[in-house]
């Protein structure tokens, strides 16, 4: 994989909370199921308003016990992964108890259940294939490995680009009700091979600005979205995959593989802007797989067993993707992004909301590939 693409494996969050939240009790009584059941199915239209309940739980706690069972009812009322980390961080489960994940390991393998797969399990086809053979044994995996092929075969072949991001950055404090928006901002990410991504501060709050991006105060993510997928499914990141269901996203028929990533293999460093600080964390999440062009659509994951003490308690984010158009060519490349980062301790939480728009290579057009 090519050093440095776009913005950096998997991702860096580089955060220093909104100084205007106050710290503060909000004496709110803790969320019971059935409110977050409720929360789900207003949020069913807005995925990205999950960032939402994920913040609520972990300021309010829950009234209930948290085993797996409950976290199945919760699945299957469409919480993602962001929901199901807190509402397991807000039942503080111990190791081995109900509500924790179960591996392989610790289990035999039941022949009815999805099996997990690794990164080492199915190689994908060699290179040195002609085009015709390299798919047709790339026909021949298993969906899984062909996605996983695809991610990789991504951060290989990215051209220089540029790319327009929108920014909405929202903060939310102890006695806040609602995300309250901070600000706006339009920043031009161009990327190139030899000397990676770099950022421009277009405008803030949609007037022209002079102020670099670097020099922005509040939380600010940098982090290749795109090499998400190749981190994750890259062999040395050792990530453990089970599939858990079909579901159609966005008009398309997918199906969803949760995953986990052990700290030991993790390269996702957090980095907490006013102490300097930086901690390696592990994360899991789940996966959207497309079963016709074997391509992600969409991954989510949440930081997990952060270093005790760091000042961030709190760091998930979601990406989706789709196939874009650059000079001719299709490449897979991020469509929407979602930051959610938080100082549980002091119920103090920021998201940033991210679009891309007008991917083009230098100056040439750009479109969106038709689904069908």
């Amino acid at each position: 994989m090519k050093p440095g693409i776009i913005l950096s494996v998997l991702i860096i969050l580089l955060i220093s909370v909104f100084p205007s939240m106050a710290s503060g009790q909000g004496g709110k009584a803790q969320l019971t199921k059935k409110e977050i059941i409720l929360l789900l199915k207003q949020s069913a239209e807005h995925r990205f308003e999950q960032g939402d309940i994920a913040a609520e739980i972990s300021e309010r706690g829950v009234a209930f016990t948290v085993d797996e069972k409950t976290l199945d009812e919760f699945r299957q009322a469409g919480a993602r992964s962001f929901v199901i980390e807190a509402i397991k961080r807000a039942g503080s489960q111990p190791a081995g108890q109900p509500g924790e994940k179960a591996s392989e390991a610790s289990n035999p393998p039941d022949p009815e259940r999805p099996r997990l797969r690794t990164a080492e399990s199915t190689p994908p086809p060699a290179v040195e294939l002609t085009p015709e053979a390299r798919e047709e044994a790339l026909a021949k995996l298993p969906l899984l490995e062909q996605a996983r092929y695809h991610a990789m075969e991504f951060s290989e072949d990215l051209p220089d680009f540029r790319v327009t991001q929108i920014v909405k950055r929202y903060a939310r404090g102890p006695s806040s009700k609602d995300w309250e928006l901070q600000d706006t901002l339009e920043i031009a990410l161009s990327y190139n091979a030899k000397e990676g991504e770099k950022f421009q501060l277009l405008k803030l709050n949609g007037a022209p600005t002079k102020q670099s991006y670097e020099q922005l105060g509040g939380s600010t993510s940098t982090g290749d979205f795109g090499s998400v997928l190749a981190a994750l499914f890259s062999p040395q990141t050792q990530a453990a995959f089970k599939e858990v269901r079909s579901e159609t996203f966005n008009g398309r028929k997918t199906v969803v593989f949760d995953f986990s990533v052990k700290k030991v293999n993790s390269r996702s460093e957090i980095t907490d802007k006013s102490s300097g600080r930086s901690v390696i964390a592990g994360y899991s999440g789940s996966v959207w797989i497309d079963t016709e062009t074997k391509r992600t659509l969409r991954v989510e994951l949440s930081h997990e067993n952060i270093q005790p003490g760091f000042p961030i308690s709190l760091a998930e984010n979601a990406v989706e993707y789709d196939l874009v158009t650059i000079a001719g060519e299709k490449y897979l490349l991020p469509l929407r992004a979602e930051v959610l980062l938080g100082r549980d301790s002091e119920r103090i939480y920021s998201r940033n909301v991210i679009e891309f728009k007008n991917y083009r290579k230098f100056d040439s057009d750009v479109k969106l590939v038709p689904d069908n």
